[in-house]
């Protein structure tokens, strides 16, 4: 009884420490490395303004009932965004128009939100701040007002 005690004393520290080990990796980051490190830049914040102003010329679209149009921002859901915007024909073709694709456009929309959100937030961020480029925080620092203006948009 005594050597199985001293055993179970001795194995536990490493027990508790691989489980903890185990539940940190379970949890991936909220924010995928592409859209983390996508450059921001001037002329893509002039294409996507572009693309906003075209949207605002297009005809409103019938509501089906399967369709969701409030999608979280989550890195599982980036197929689900892409597969949202591809079912707007007249979207996507202001897309092809400006050289995106509807991957693109998500993933450049979601690092607009992810750094604007670290900028804003920094201490109660989903984000880590440390994930996402300084040129790209000080690109937002600099264009806040245009960000925000692309991102309430109707596209």
């Amino acid at each position: 009884m005594f050597k199985f005690l001293l055993c179970f004393l001795l194995l536990f520290p490493f027990i508790s420490y691989a489980q903890e080990k185990k539940q940190e990796t379970d949890n991936p980051p909220l924010i995928s490395p592409l859209i983390a490190n996508y450059p921001l830049t001037e002329d893509l914040l002039l294409k996507l303004e572009k693309i906003e102003n075209e949207c605002k010329n297009l005809p409103p679209e019938p509501e089906t009932k399967n369709t969701k149009s409030d999608f979280t921002t989550d890195n599982d859901h980036i197929e689900g965004y892409v597969a949202y915007i591809s079912s707007k024909r007249e979207l996507v073709n202001i897309l092809r128009e400006n050289n995106f694709t509807p991957k693109d456009f998500v993933v450049v929309l979601l690092a607009l939100q992810a750094t604007l959100n670290v900028l804003t937030n920094e201490e109660n961020s989903i984000y880590n701040p440390k994930i996402i480029p300084s040129s790209n925080i000080e690109f937002a620092k600099k264009h806040m007002y245009r960000i925000i203006k692309i991102l309430k948009g109707n596209c």
